[in-house]
């Protein structure tokens, strides 16, 4: 798909990321299953507990998505849930790979438009959070198409031309096939604690990937829990279908999601 012309799309790959938000998510991936875990704790732009627990994996027929950073503005209507199942569903019948590209021509288009009014409106937030080439989005999308296991993942950082003109950046780390190591994994939000932790852990993955997931993220929660916090949702996903392996009652029904925060929220 061709993106519109209006839109500022660059494909950065070796960019170093920002400062870490809030949120921690876990995705792992075989060439037989991928299981995509997420914390539940809610922030605000500045990091401070809304006392609030978010459904952070999300569903769009057979894929599964999961964001961390600049999600939701009520101000704006901006909404990375909302445009994500727009996008996905688009073209239903197209292959996964057309979607993940409307869904980031969706995405660059309306950040445009939310960045320029953070600068404007939220001069503070969009210093602390977006300014300096800072990642303030980042989202994965998991899910097997002709029993191949597919994980994208997208990161988006603010480009600043002239005092008047506000880019996107995109950054792609996908792994979607011949990925290096039997167990591939991306990590997504607040990670210190568990970068290195599998390949450096003797059989790591011994009792299998939904509790190892769960392992990085309780790893995580212990040592940053002031950003990430309980409880843990797990979905294990095969070329036959998917399995909850946990998940929050209020996440029964995954379209059902929390109000928005007044301020931008960035889970």
């Amino acid at each position: 798909m061709r993106l519109p012309s209006s839109v500022i799309f660059l494909l950065l790959l070796s960019l170093a990321a920002g400062s870490a938000h809030a949120t921690t998510i876990v995705v792992a991936r075989t060439n037989n299953e991928i299981v995509l875990g997420a914390d539940s704790k809610v922030t605000d732009t500045f990091g401070n507990d809304l006392n609030r627990r978010a459904c952070k994996i999300l569903r769009v027929g057979n894929l599964f998505l999961a964001f961390e950073g600049l999600e939701i503005d009520r101000k704006t209507g901006f909404s990375v849930p909302e445009l994500s199942t727009t996008a996905l569903n688009f073209r239903p019948s197209g292959p996964v790979s057309e979607k993940i590209s409307i869904l980031t021509g969706f995405l660059v288009t309306e950040l445009m438009a939310e960045l320029s009014h953070l600068k404007t409106h939220e001069p503070e937030t969009y210093f602390r959070k977006i300014e300096g080439g800072q990642l303030f989005l980042r989202l994965i999308v998991a899910g097997f198409e002709k029993e191949r296991p597919l994980v994208f993942v997208r990161s988006f950082r603010a480009l600043q031309y002239n005092p008047g003109q506000i880019g996107v950046s995109v950054i792609p780390d996908d792994c979607l096939e011949k990925c290096e190591g039997a167990v591939v994994t991306r990590f997504l939000g607040e990670s210190d604690a568990i970068d290195g932790l599998p390949e450096e852990t003797p059989d790591f993955w011994k009792a299998g990937l939904s509790n190892g997931v769960r392992r990085l993220i309780e790893t995580e929660i212990a040592a940053r829990s002031e950003y990430v916090g309980p409880p843990i949702d797990i979905v294990r996903i095969t070329k036959s279908g998917f399995q909850w392996i946990e998940r929050k009652p209020e996440c029964a029904e995954i379209n059902n999601r929390q109000k928005p925060p007044a301020r931008p929220g960035m889970n």
